[in-house]
């Protein structure tokens, strides 16, 4: 099946087995030939370490593409994470969109550059290809100096259809918004007018919130980046004969690239070799049906040519090998997405981003009509803003709309989301929960179910076999015998074989002050494997060969630094390995063995693990014709076994095809041929089927083990079979004539811890309002034992029917019918808390039922079978260590330690940042509403606005925004684990929060606000509305050369309440103009009391004014001049203003830009009011994190504290 010119001495292809369905580690260097084989090595740049350190380096890529909820999902993969935006996305989001507009890429692309069967990589040779690239030969991949090379002629693999804007673009999109424009609008116009203090301050506050909201989203882009590196695309390649895993982006064409069963395909490949390879094309073609490679092309004027391989497609099923010919951008998919991205540039938001738009666009429509009103009142009513007295009309109106707009329009809204949300997903991936899609931070919080796998996500995952059931007939009877592996240190392999009685107390003690003092067990006498007459012993070593063989993949290592083993592979093949090397089967502890040797493997004649069939396959030929190990094949029949098919899988799957059984013959095994076709007995069947429930119910996952003896007539017909289906039929002998049977060796039971905390964390669900349901591929006994060890029945909705088999969800209790009516299978799922013996179509019913009853369910998946049920839940949580690619792309989440403790602890994160969330919210438009309730009662009864547009400015710009962002750092609540999940369309302002949150702040915003202005307005000037305050000045009307008339004030007088330590009352100030010096004075404290119309001669004058006038009395002074009835000079009103003269040498008025005592004193009470409002705002920072009164709402956050 593999080139022939190119076949002699390759590598191990991958493969796809094992009994989990899943394969993360890289090729076994074990095969026939060591010197040919490759040395496996690992060069993702970090050390060695335990899983949770290392799940970091660890990570696969995420292979699939969001399937995005609607047109209006992730604005964030848009705006703050463009160098993210894959091209996957891009495509996959058109074709939700606009599926015409893909084919029309595609097409276009393929008149580009063809993918059919008649393209130039299709139909060349593999031989042109190596030499087009470099590659001298395909078992040793191309050489350092020409990955250099081809690096730089080809460029990086960086499937990336938006580049990471630069900062100073993201500065300009600050700029892009209606408030801004707005402001900058009026500080244009307030700088027209002459009035450049203003205008500059509005400029300066609008590029300090640029400033800082540039900071803050490049510090959401640069998290999300991050997180994004978490999950870094990786690969299986050769490169200088040495078979690696590294980063896809340093993948070059030609490459030698190995794919097995859950690989997402890092480029453009031609495959080489391939063993029953399916890909999912659905990316490109649309079809979900898998498609089946070849080494040829079978169609040559179909697309997407059946011996290549395209980027961001995924590996199904099978194993290949092939040579990289397109990176990056030039492959298909990245030239489609090319021509997709404007079709998929556009605004997406997270739903609860949009809802934020909603409710922000609702109240400033709302508050827009207020606007509107109000800035016709005030032109109606000619409102004049008395703190700036010579501004004209119409830029006061123009600045306190600019005010009204500010406070109305909460724009800031959905990009504090956004950050919120993107440093949410950075703290949990700081927790091991990699949040992959935004919208799955928020939505964590309404989740209600959580569907978990039971291996290494409720248990370690670090199996360790603990005993042995071997069978043999002995006086005509099959035989179970009971052994018992020790020690069993996780993967430490060193160990032995004991009978169970042994293992006293004392004895145990022994092996180990054995084993830690020398390391090994030569001095163990009770030790069987040693005991060289003992059958057992020969029995043992049987089935543990068997085990070894099949198990071929999984390899042990240890850590030279800590002495820590650990397996490299499969999880439940890991302690085969080591139960293996513990009767002292492979180079794990002998490097002289010879095992692999003796019996090498064809790989072509696998039947690999899938989760239909629940078993697995190899066949290896015998160095000695009839001899297995210890096991003599002779049949009576005449046959010669040369070869010897190993099988190891589910017991209940191989119970009624056991045809055989092992007998003995003086001090040798050998086969039991007396049975022929019948098989075993029906009490020898129930004798295993009770054996594995006992060991089922201590909760240990049990393999049967088994041979066929094969003959070469039969390699060669297993030789014609096309696929592995049709392969396991013969073996089984199936439809056909009787084959060598499958002869019973044993059981071995491996026992996997629960993690520590899942007991814990499954309680915290159930106070929490979370139901745990476990759905596991084990037996029910198994299940049963776990899910009572880690409390799953404890839950306080555990029903009476808690654990089923999922062949219940069948018609005819039968997995190969179609599943029962939907509300049948809902009546299973309300109350079951355990369902086993799951098929990855059962894991999708199950899901939608539970959704149909309105739950929002998270479910957990590794392998490429569980990809469909991780896209139907509503969170797809994937692992980061044992899972693999494609379960990654299909999920929203990925478990950077595979534990299920992590699971709660980000949903507790989700919670907490929604309810953050909450906070702000409530924080900004209470504020903000505030702020429009109290400017609006202010216009409305006719006093001075309470702030103004700079103040406003202020407010919103720093002190609105900051304690948003603090806000959203808070920790969590200490009841956030015992409130029940909240409905997932339940609105961010919920009705208890306007009751009791929004609207009560709002009232006392407004009305502390209000009762600041009016009292100190009162308190400053006497008066409280602005017709009073103006009349506290006298004006004179002043003509132009163009008979133009203006108003000039001449004299002011307010009042003002003091308190001293000399005097507490009212006094009187003044502004008069004085000719003798020729310009207006200012007198504080003129009079004791309100005096109203006071006069030079009005008893109580200050001294020194008083005198002021007397000396005046016969002085000449200014023609301009003259006295008005109450004895105050002013001008006269001949005096001509000339367009020429400057303000100030007009005579007897205030010139223009001079501030009059009541102007000054009313700036003195917005000054008063402003503080009221800066306080009763950074209060509500305060008071909004909890229920409590606002004394007893103190800073939890450090955040906070550090704002003031």
């Amino acid at each position: 099946m593999t080139d022939k010119k190119k076949s002699v001495n390759l590598p191990p292809t991958p493969r796809d087995g094992g009994s989990s369905g899943n394969r993360s580690n890289p090729p076994s260097s074990r095969s026939v030939d060591q010197r040919t084989t490759p040395p496996t090595i690992s060069i993702n740049g970090q050390g060695e370490g335990n899983a949770t350190n290392n799940a970091f380096s660890r990570i696969l890529p995420p292979s699939g593409v969001p399937m995005f909820a609607d047109a209006l999902e992730m604005e964030v993969v848009n705006k703050l994470s463009k160098s993210q935006l894959l091209a996957e996305d891009v495509i996959e989001f058109v074709k939700h969109r606009n599926v015409s507009q893909f084919h029309e890429a595609k097409k276009s692309v393929e008149q580009i550059q063809p993918s059919t069967g008649k393209s130039h990589f299709a139909h060349s040779s593999i031989e042109t290809i190596m030499d087009e690239f470099g590659l001298n030969d395909v078992t040793q991949g191309l050489s350092s100096a020409q990955v250099d090379l081809n690096l730089q002629l080809y460029g990086k693999n960086i499937l990336v259809a938006g580049e990471s804007e630069p900062i100073w673009k993201i500065y300009l999109s600050q700029f892009y918004n209606f408030v801004v424009i707005l402001l900058l609008t009026a500080a244009v116009a307030t700088l027209a007018l002459g009035n450049v203090v203003e205008g500059v301050f509005i400029i300066l506050i609008v590029n300090i919130n640029a400033v800082m909201a540039t900071y803050m989203e490049k510090s959401a882009a640069n998290a999300l980046e991050k997180l994004a590196e978490l999950s870094s695309p990786t690969c299986t390649v050769i490169r200088d004969g040495i078979v690696m895993t590294l980063d896809t982006k340093k993948v070059v064409p030609g490459d030698v690239i190995l794919l097995k069963m859950g690989d997402s395909v890092a480029a453009d490949i031609r495959l080489f070799d391939i063993m029953e390879i399916r890909l999912n094309e659905s990316l490109l073609t649309g079809e979900s049906l898998p498609v089946k490679k070849t080494l040829k092309a079978i169609d040559m004027d179909s697309p997407f040519s059946s011996n290549l391989c395209f980027a961001s497609t995924s590996v199904i099923a099978g194993s290949a090998k092939g040579i990289v010919v397109n990176t990056g951008m030039n492959t298909q998919v990245g030239k489609i997405a090319a021509q997709l991205k404007k079709a998929a540039e556009g605004g997406k938001m997270t739903p609860l981003q949009h809802g934020i738009n909603r409710l922000g666009g609702t109240i400033g429509m709302i508050s827009a009509m207020v606007l509107v009103t109000i800035v016709i009142v005030a032109s109606l009513t000619g409102y004049e803003d008395p703190t700036h007295p010579d501004a004209s009309r119409i830029l006061s109106i123009v600045l306190l709309a600019v005010g009204f707009a500010v406070s109305s329009v909460p724009e800031g809204l959905p990009m504090v989301v956004t950050i919120a949300l993107s440093l949410g997903a950075r703290d949990m991936a700081r927790k091991n929960a990699n949040i992959r899609k935004l919208p799955a931070v928020e939505t964590l919080g309404c989740c209600s179910i959580i569907c978990s796998d039971k291996t290494g996500t409720l248990t370690e995952g670090k199996m360790t076999a603990t005993t042995i059931v071997n069978f043999r007939k002995e006086n005509h009877t099959l035989k179970g015998k009971e052994l018992r592996f020790f020690p069993t240190l996780g993967f430490n392999p060193i160990g032995g074989v004991f009978n169970p009685s042994d293992l006293t107390n004392d004895y145990t003690r022994q092996i180990m002050d054995q084993v830690n003092n020398e390391g090994n067990m030569n001095n163990v006498d009770k030790n069987i494997i040693g005991q060289s007459d003992n059958m057992d012993a020969a029995h043992v070593k049987l089935t543990l060969l068997t085990a070894y063989l099949n198990s071929y993949a999984t390899k042990l290592e240890r850590n030279e630094k800590s002495n820590i083993w650990k397996a490299v592979g499969n999880m439940t093949e890991g302690p085969l390995i080591v139960a293996a090397a513990k009767c002292g089967i492979g180079k794990t502890l002998n490097p002289h063995d010879t095992t692999e040797i003796d019996y090498p493997m064809i790989e072509q004649l696998e039947v690999p693990f899938n989760s239909s069939r629940k078993m697995m396959c190899t066949v290896h030929k015998l160095k000695v014709p009839n001899t297995y190990g210890d096991l003599d094949m002779t049949s009576s029949s005449g046959e010669t076994y040369t070869h010897v098919a190993t099988i190891k899988g589910a017991p209940d799957m191989l119970f009624n095809l056991c045809k055989g059984c092992i007998s003995t013959n003086g001090n040798r095994c050998c086969i039991d041929w007396t049975r022929g076709s019948s098989g075993l007995t029906r009490e020898e069947i129930n004798e295993l089927v009770k054996t594995n429930d006992v060991l089922s119910m201590r909760a240990l996952r049990v393999l049967l083990f088994g041979i066929f003896p094969l003959t070469d007539e039969d390699i060669n017909e297993l030789r014609k079979c096309d696929d592995s289906d049709l392969r396991l039929k013969y073996l089984l002998g199936e439809g056909d004539s009787y084959k060598a049977p499958l002869v019973l060796l044993g059981f071995v039971g491996s026992l996997d811890p629960p993690r520590h905390g899942v007991r814990d964390a499954i309680k915290t669900c159930g106070e929490a309002g979370i139901r745990v349901i476990m759905i596991t591929g084990d037996q029910q006994a198994t299940a049963n034992a776990v899910a009572k060890e880690i409390g799953l029945f404890e839950q306080p909705d555990a029903a009476d029917s808690k654990v089923i088999e999922c062949r219940y969800l069948h018609i005819n209790n039968d997995n190969s019918q179609m599943h029962l009516p939907d509300a049948k299978i809902d009546e299973y799922t309300c109350t079951v808390s355990v369902f086993c013996r799951a098929q990855p179509e059962d894991k999708v019913a199950i899901i939608e039922s539970l959704r149909r009853q309105k739950h929002l369910t998270a479910m957990t998946g590794d392998g490429v079978n569980d990809a469909p049920a991780l896209k139907t839940a509503d969170i797809g949580i994937s692992m980061g260590i044992n899972g693999t690619d494609v379960a990654k792309g299909a999920s929203e989440m990925v478990l950077l330690d595979d534990d299920f403790c992590t699971i709660v602890k980000a949903v507790e994160s989700g919670r907490t940042i929604y309810a953050n969330i909450q906070k702000f919210v409530s924080f900004l438009l209470g504020t903000n509403i505030g702020e429009i309730l109290y400017l609006t009662i202010s216009i409305g009864i006719s006093t001075l606005p309470p702030v103004d547009a700079l103040q406003i400015l202020f407010l919103n710009f720093m002190t609105d925004g900051c304690p948003a962002v603090a806000l959203s750092k808070e920790p969590a609540d200490s009841d956030v684990m015992s409130k029940k999940p909240r409905p997932p369309n339940q609105p961010v302002m919920t009705r208890d929060w306007w009751i009791y949150g929004n609207i009560p702040h709002t009232i006392f915003e407004a009305a502390s606000v209000i009762a600041s202005i009016l009292l100190a307005l009162y308190l400053c000037t006497g008066v409280i509305y602005l017709s009073d305050l103006k009349q506290q000045c006298k004006f004179v009307d002043l003509k132009d050369a163009d008979g133009n008339v203006s108003t000039y004030p001449y004299f002011c007088r307010s009042f003002e309440y003091r308190v001293t330590t000399n005097y507490t009352g009212w006094v009187t100030n003044i502004n008069y103009y004085d000719p003798q010096k020729q310009k207006m004075i200012t007198a504080l404290g003129a009079f004791y009391g309100k005096v109203d119309n006071p006069t030079p001669q009005t008893q109580g004058l200050l001294p020194e004014v008083a005198k002021a006038f007397a000396d005046m009395e016969g002085v000449a002074i200014s023609p301009e001049l003259e006295k008005d009835e109450n004895g105050w000079y002013k001008s006269k009103t001949s005096q001509v203003v000339g367009k020429d003269t400057e303000k100030s040498k007009l005579v007897g008025v205030s010139p223009r830009g001079y501030y009059e005592i009541n102007s000054r004193k009313a700036m003195q009470a917005r000054t008063i009011s402003f503080i009221t409002a800066v306080w009763c705002e950074m209060l509500r920072a305060y008071t909004v994190r909890s229920w409590d009164y606002f004394f007893q709402s103190g800073g939890s956050t450090l955040w906070l504290f550090q704002l003031h």
